[in-house]
């Protein structure tokens, strides 16, 4: 097995449960493909998202 196989295992094992087998897949592939621009991305990402609660929240 590969070492990106073995990641793919040990990473659906993991969180599979909470995101979904699939997505977890998909997002291993990505990050084993584009590596720290996938992670960036990623970054970035997250930080709208905490955006997005912290108005929600200051809107209750």
């Amino acid at each position: 097995m590969s070492q990106k196989e073995l990641f793919l295992k040990e990473v659906v094992q993991k969180i599979g449960n909470n995101v979904g087998d699939q997505s977890t897949t998909e997002k291993v592939e990505q990050f084993a493909k584009h590596g720290t621009l996938f992670l960036f991305f990623e970054v970035i990402s997250l930080r709208k998202e905490l955006e997005r609660l912290k108005q929600e929240v200051e809107i209750k």
